[in-house]
């Protein structure tokens, strides 16, 4: 990969010692999905590590005070990102904050995360606002398992289950970063590996969002929760045998550390805020 400053991105380069570090704001508290393995709900501990979890919502204000204050005293900030405790793109918070922030500090990069269901209806507007960097969580290739992995999706306003979901949710993604790709903007697919669901489907999927434009995958491994708390964790040498096999397909990032949602710093070496 030769664009975008990949290898000062936190998110994309495997790389940390030139990283940028990064501030995400927990403003999401909208979700139009609710994955099985998601409680929903918000951490008071400072040591939980599942992906976009936070202590609380901060409201806009909060936020880019926080924000405009951390990048004073940290030279080394250069990303604002939305990154949970909801959908990015669900919450009109995200655009409030990333408005008001570019206001404020003109050359900041910006990042965020979403399942991507509203990404190609927002992907104009994203770059209109200078966002380079967009993460898609996607762990299902097939209609079928994503009935597994989403027990709801509203979709254009109607809360859907299985089994329409599925087959509305996988071609929904994908056309989103179709279109977001397709408008500049670098997009990296998180997949979720789940032992038993969807590990026999990765590089299916791996090829399908590359296909789709994505430059980058980040495979995960599950974190047992809410109504996967009985499903086991893919082992390591299923999680690297997983990435070996989907980077036939597309680059692989392997310095994910499954963030939080309210942190600031390099991934790993970061605090709550």
């Amino acid at each position: 990969m030769n664009e975008y400053p990949y290898d000062f991105h936190p998110c994309w380069s495997n790389k940390c010692s030139q990283a940028w570090e990064r501030i995400h704001l927990p403003v999401a508290s909208v979700c139009n999905a609710k994955c099985a393995y998601c409680s929903h709900s918000l951490s008071t501990s400072c040591h939980t590590i599942h992906p976009g979890y936070a202590a609380r919502i901060m409201t806009p204000f909060e936020a880019v005070q926080r924000a405009v204050l951390e990048m004073d005293s940290r030279p080394n900030l250069h990303i604002v990102a939305v990154a949970g405790p909801g959908d990015a793109l669900a919450s009109p918070t995200t655009f409030e904050v990333f408005e008001r922030v570019k206001h404020l500090r003109p050359h900041v990069e910006f990042c965020l995360s979403t399942n991507g269901f509203l990404l190609s209806e927002m992907a104009s507007r994203l770059v209109c606002l200078g966002v380079k960097t967009v993460t898609v969580s996607m762990s299902a290739a097939l209609s079928s398992t994503a009935d597994l992995i989403y027990e709801w999706a509203l979709l254009d306003g109607i809360r859907t289950l299985a089994p329409r979901l599925g087959k509305k949710v996988v071609p929904l993604q994908l056309q989103g970063i179709r279109d977001a790709s397709a408008l500049g903007i670098h997009v990296r697919v998180n997949s979720v590996l789940i032992p038993g669901v969807n590990d026999s489907e990765i590089s299916v999927l791996s090829r399908a969002v590359a296909e789709a434009g994505a430059k980058l995958q980040n495979i995960i491994p599950l974190v047992p929760n809410a109504n996967m708390s009985s499903r086991r964790p893919p082992t390591s040498m299923e999680l690297a045998q997983a990435r070996t096999n989907a980077m036939v397909h597309i680059n692989q990032f392997q310095n994910c550390k499954q963030c939080r949602s309210d942190v600031v710093g390099i991934p790993g070496m970061d605090v709550p805020l």
